[in-house]
C-alpha cells in the first residue's frame, strides 16, 4: 500500500518544489512571470582571456562612456584580481591586476544599457591635425597616391571620400592599384589589413582616421569578436562608420560602439595571446531584481548568476526538455510513430536557427540522398559500425556540398545547414534504411514523416516567446514538466490514433 503512494507523492513534490520556487521569484523577488510589454535592457559582457606567464599581470580594457556610471557597468567573475576603473576626462578603462598568475586567465566586465541607448557613433566635436604626408613607400606608395588622386577627384568632402574608398575596397572588381596595395598590406598586417589600408589612404588624402571597435547587438551570434570600425574627422567632428557598410550610419538597433578615440582597446602586461570577446543578451529583469536574485539565499538565481558567455549557451539547452515533452505527448498520447526520441528534438532545435521551409527542404534532400547512398553501401556487405561511420562521412560531405551550392546561388542562410545534428542524421539514414528493408517502404516513410511532423510541432512550441521566457527565467518549472512526463509515462490507455484505428469496433 505504501508503494502506491510513492509515485503520486513524487509527482506532487516536483510540482510543489518547481511551482513554489517560481512563485517565490515572481512574488518576492519581482521577476516578471509574464512577458508583457516591458522594455528590454541590453547586457553586453566583455571577456578578456590570455595566458599569464607567471609574473605580475595588469590588464586594461577601454570602456564606452555608457559604462562609466556605477549603475551601468560592473566587473564580474574575475576572482583573485584587484579591480578598479580609471577615468581620464571622458575616457575610462577597466583595470585588473594580480601577482604571480600563470596559465589561462579570464576576466569579465558587464555593462547594462537601456534599449533606447544611443549607438555611441554620434559625431563628437573636436580637433585633429591634418597630415597628408606619404606613409607608404615604393611601388605600393605610387599605387596609393594614384588611388587617392582618383578618389579626391570624385569626392567633395570627407564623408563622400570615405564612402567611395571603402566601396571600392569591398568591390570585387578593383583597379590594378588596389590589387598591388592589397598584397602589400596583407604582408604587413595579420588582421584587418584592408581596414588599415583604408585608414592610411584617408590619412594620405588629408582626412585623419583611426580604428574603432563595435559590438553587434544580436543575441544569436553568441560569443563575438570586436567589430572593426573606422573613426574619421570630417573637419568639425569625429564620426564612426562600419567599413563593411560605408553608406550606413550605425544605429542602436544593430551595433553599439564600444571603443573610439586614441589608445588601444585592450592592453595586457604579463601575459600573451590576449583577446577580448563580447556576448550580448536582452534582459527583461530590472537590475535591482537581478541583484536580489544573486544575493538570495535560495538557489533561485540559477543560470542568471553565470557570466553572459555561459548563460548564452543555456538559451537553447533549456528548450531541449520542452521538445522532449512534445515527443512524449505525440508518441504516448497521440500514437505518432517517430524514428527515435531525440531526433525530432534535435531537428527542432536546429530549425530554430534556420528558416522553417528551407530547413525542411535541406533535411529532405539530406535524408533522400543519404538513404540512396546507404542502399549502395549495403551491396558491400559491411558490418554495422563501419556502415554507420560511412554514413557519417557521407552526411558530412553532403552538408559541405549543399553549403557551397547554397552560397553560390546567393542563399547565404544555407551555410547554417551545419547546425543539423550530423550524428543523428547519419543514424536516421541507417534506421530508415533498415526499416525500409525489414518493414517496407511505407513504414519507413510513415516514421520519417511522423518524425518531421513532431519536429515541426516541437519547433513551434519551443519558438513561443512566453515558453522561452519561462524556460530561461524560471528553469525550476522544468520540475513541473518532469512531473507531467512521469504521469504520461504511467498512462497505459488507448492513444488517440488507436481510437480512430479501432473505431469500427465501437459500433459492434
Amino acid at each position: 500500500m505504501k508503494s502506491e503512494w510513492k509515485f503520486p507523492m513524487l509527482v506532487l513534490a516536483l510540482i510543489c518544489l518547481g511551482g513554489g520556487l517560481a512563485a517565490y521569484k515572481s512574488l518576492r523577488l519581482g521577476v516578471p512571470f509574464w512577458m508583457g510589454k516591458q522594455s528590454y535592457d541590453w547586457q553586453i559582457e566583455a571577456r578578456v582571456s590570455f595566458l599569464a606567464n607567471g609574473e605580475r599581470v595588469k590588464a586594461r580594457l577601454a570602456l564606452p562612456p555608457a559604462a562609466a556610471s556605477k549603475n551601468a557597468g560592473q566587473e564580474s567573475g574575475s576572482l583573485g584580481y584587484h579591480y578598479n576603473i580609471e577615468r581620464d576626462g571622458d575616457e575610462s578603462d577597466a583595470v585588473w591586476s594580480a601577482e604571480n598568475r600563470e596559465g589561462g586567465q579570464a576576466l569579465y566586465f558587464r555593462v547594462r544599457l537601456p534599449e533606447s541607448i544611443e549607438s555611441g557613433a554620434e559625431p563628437v566635436p573636436g580637433k585633429a591635425e591634418v597630415d597628408g604626408a606619404t606613409i607608404i613607400q615604393g611601388p605600393a606608395g605610387e599605387a596609393a597616391r594614384a588611388i587617392v588622386a582618383r578618389l579626391k577627384s570624385i569626392s567633395s568632402d570627407p564623408d563622400s571620400l570615405f564612402v567611395a574608398l571603402f566601396e571600392q575596397i569591398s568591390s570585387e572588381q578593383k583597379p590594378q592599384e588596389f590589387v598591388l596595395l592589397k598584397k602589400h598590406y596583407a604582408k604587413e598586417f595579420m588582421g584587418n589589413s584592408m581596414i588599415r589600408m583604408g585608414i592610411d589612404l584617408l590619412e594620405m588624402a588629408g582626412v585623419p582616421a583611426r580604428m574603432a571597435y563595435g559590438v553587434s547587438l544580436n543575441e544569436d551570434l553568441g560569443s563575438q569578436a570586436p567589430l572593426p570600425m573606422v573613426e574619421y574627422f570630417d573637419g568639425a567632428a569625429w564620426k564612426v562608420r562600419n567599413p563593411a557598410e560605408p553608406g550606413v550610419v550605425p544605429n542602436a538597433r544593430s551595433v553599439f560602439v564600444w571603443h573610439r578615440g586614441e589608445g588601444s582597446l585592450l592592453d595586457v602586461n604579463g601575459g600573451e595571446n590576449s583577446r577580448v570577446t563580447f556576448t550580448v543578451v536582452k534582459d527583461r529583469i530590472p537590475l535591482a531584481t537581478l541583484t536580489d536574485l544573486r544575493d538570495s539565499p535560495l538557489l533561485v538565481a540559477t543560470i542568471l548568476g553565470l557570466p553572459l558567455s555561459e548563460r548564452a549557451v543555456f538559451r537553447y539547452i533549456v528548450l531541449i526538455p520542452l521538445g522532449a515533452f512534445v515527443v512524449v505527448v505525440m508518441r504516448n498520447l497521440v500514437g505518432m510513430a517517430t524514428l527515435g526520441t531525440f531526433m525530432p528534438v534535435l531537428l527542432a532545435l536546429a530549425l530554430l536557427q534556420i528558416p522553417l521551409g528551407r530547413g525542411l527542404v535541406m533535411f529532405g534532400v539530406l535524408i533522400g540522398v543519404g538513404v540512396w547512398l546507404r542502399f549502395m553501401l549495403s551491396r558491400l556487405n559491411l558490418l554495422v559500425v563501419p556502415r554507420v561511420a560511412a554514413c557519417v562521412v557521407i552526411v558530412t560531405l553532403l552538408m559541405m556540398l549543399m553549403s557551397v551550392v547554397s552560397y553560390r546561388l546567393g542563399m547565404t542562410g544555407g551555410v547554417q545547414i551545419t547546425l543539423f545534428p550530423m550524428i543523428i542524421l547519419a543514424w536516421t539514414i541507417e534506421r530508415m534504411s533498415l526499416i525500409w528493408e525489414e518493414e517496407g517502404r511505407r513504414s519507413a516513410l510513415v516514421q520519417v514523416g511522423g518524425s518531421l511532423l513532431v519536429a515541426v510541432l516541437a519547433y513551434l512550441f519551443m519558438r513561443m516567446g512566453q515558453i522561452q521566457h519561462w524556460a530561461f527565467y524560471f528553469p525550476e518549472l522544468l520540475l513541473v514538466l518532469l512531473a507531467g512526463i512521469l504521469m504520461i509515462g504511467r498512462y497505459t490507455g488507448y492513444r488517440i490514433s488507436e481510437l480512430f484505428r479501432f473505431r469500427t469496433f465501437a459500433g459492434g
